[in-house]
């Protein structure tokens, strides 16, 4: 079995969302001169590579009421790397949905996280429109996962896309990276925080390929 990393490295001088404030990741104690190693984190939980819970923007499940079942589940990968930045309509949604399933996971590979770190990823991937986000979660899927920061533009005032989503039970993933090692279809761990009624939290999400 080999093992894909799909996460991006949480630290201090890490890419933010605009507007987010910074984390900060500070080493309290060291072995080398205190004999044990202590860290105090300071983190928003919406950063980096992380999951979104429902009740991140609408009255709905937090993070902690998941299945796991929703989170170790089969993958299939949609590939629009050669697709311009941007949303995807409907009609480019639709020839791919014969191949998910009811409690899939769907990722978005585009390319954008080879802009990880400079200007140009704030507006380098894609995402589902509303029409092709409806297909998709019509198909009962377990949640969207995008190799960019949002399911929405960076420059929204009213996140409509996470509402569709989010308002449907759906999970979204955001900052993944990676998406280009996978084949079509894997197997995927989702593994965030468990912390109680968390709207969200930074996740290590990995695929195993046999």
């Amino acid at each position: 079995m080999r093992i894909v990393d799909l996460t991006q490295h949480l630290d201090n001088d890490m890419p933010l969302y605009p507007g987010m404030p910074r984390p900060s990741f500070v080493d309290r104690a060291r072995v080398e001169t205190d004999g044990h190693g202590m860290s105090e984190w300071n983190l928003m939980n919406h950063i980096g590579t992380h999951i979104d819970a429902p009740s991140h923007l609408v009255i709905g499940p937090t993070l902690d009421d998941m299945p796991l079942e929703r989170l170790v589940t089969e993958a299939v990968v949609l590939d629009f790397s050669q697709h311009a930045r941007g949303p995807l309509a409907k009609k480019e949604i639709t020839p791919h949905l014969d191949r998910i399933q009811p409690g899939n996971i769907v990722l978005i590979y585009s390319g954008g996280s080879r802009h990880w770190g400079t200007e140009q990823y704030w507006t380098g991937w894609c995402y589902p429109d509303a029409e092709a986000a409806q297909a998709l979660i019509e198909r009962n899927i377990s949640a969207i996962g995008f190799d960019g920061p949002s399911a929405d533009p960076v420059d929204t005032t009213t996140f409509d896309l996470h509402r569709l989503w989010l308002s449907s039970g759906r999970l979204i993933l955001e900052n993944m990276t990676n998406l280009d090692q996978l084949p079509e279809r894997t197997l995927l761990v989702v593994a965030p925080l468990k912390v109680r009624n968390a709207n969200g939290a930074p996740a290590r999400i990995f695929a195993l390929l046999s």
